[in-house]
């Protein structure tokens, strides 16, 4: 046996037990598949300003779709605690086609991720295939592939990578998960050199948590993984005042607020409530003096901001 380690952005290291695939019961999980699938990402990106980091929960459900003649499975996004399809934006979908492909269609929902194949699952070591649909497009090719016992299941994991000299990592592929990095990632702008960072933090099926990568310090999918020190942000589209404070803040967005939080330095929710509105009052006179971190969900994703009590 040996120990398989994934090395995520944003610091975060997991570590999984990889077997001989003909000696244990393997069974290929497909990535779609009947049931509610929820997976939660982190997306940031640098700016000369600071980190841009945002959250992203998508849900892919049973409903059918049709885009160009092709049956997809409905993906939404949302940035609530609850997926509700009601409320959710759907953004196109997946299809998984008798060759364990995996195609996207739709927009790019903040990761600037191209409508086609997204993973494939029937590739072997050393196949290569070509990413970019742009001027430039780059060759990788699977690196690696291990099975893990992972989420009650033998997994399969695909280490996709560049070719040649460079020899860089882009990509790791868990069967009935998708990327380490984040459903939609898109590989190509690491190999672009663009400073685009993409982490799934958790996989849902059917209400049943699967995968979780960071499961030693946090036990839910939403309390925030960096520093206090990291977060830099400037984001413009959400407004906290006045910061410090000793009383109340407020807080304005150009977009919809679906919903606050709050956590102390421990990484601790403190504060949390649902809302439909553009602004919001909360009055912090009963924390004690410090530094906390504001979670705003928006329409437009989730967007971390500094608070000062004082």
């Amino acid at each position: 046996m040996k120990t398989f380690v994934f090395k995520l952005v944003l610091g975060i290291v997991i570590s999984f037990s990889a077997f001989n695939l003909n000696a244990q019961n393997y069974e290929y999980i497909p990535l779609v598949k009947p049931g509610v699938q929820l997976w939660t990402d982190d997306f940031a990106y640098y700016t000369p300003d600071g980190i841009i980091y945002i959250l992203h929960r998508y849900a892919l459900t049973e409903e059918d779709t049709i885009i160009e003649n092709e049956t997809y499975k409905k993906l939404y996004l949302f940035t609530g605690n609850e997926f509700d399809s009601l409320t959710a934006q759907c953004i196109g979908g997946l299809r998984e086609n008798e060759q364990k492909q995996v195609f996207y269609k739709g927009g790019s929902a903040g990761y600037t991720t191209p409508s086609g194949l997204i993973c494939d699952f029937s590739l072997s070591v050393g196949d290569t295939f070509i990413i970019g649909e742009y001027q430039f497009p780059y060759t990788v090719e699977v690196k690696s592939i291990d099975t893990i016992n992972y989420g009650g299941a033998l997994r399969r994991v695909f280490i996709i990578g560049t070719t040649g000299a460079l020899n860089m990592q882009i990509a790791a592929w868990v069967e009935g998960i998708g990327s380490v990095e984040g459903l939609l990632y898109n590989m190509y702008t690491k190999l672009m050199g663009m400073d685009f960072l993409g982490r799934n933090r958790c996989y849902e099926h059917n209400g049943i948590l699967l995968y979780h990568d960071y499961p030693e310090e946090i036990d839910d999918c939403f309390t925030p993984v960096l520093s206090l020190n990291d977060i830099e942000e400037e984001d413009i589209s959400i407004n906290i005042y006045p910061n410090p404070t000793s009383k109340e803040v407020n807080i304005s967005s150009e977009s919809f607020i679906n919903s606050i939080e709050v956590f102390n330095s421990l990484g601790q929710r403190i504060y949390q409530e649902n809302i439909k509105s553009k602004e919001k009052t909360i009055d912090i006179s009963s924390f004690s003096k410090g530094i906390f971190i504001i979670g705003v969900n928006t329409d437009k994703g989730y967007i971390r901001k500094k608070l000062i009590k004082d």
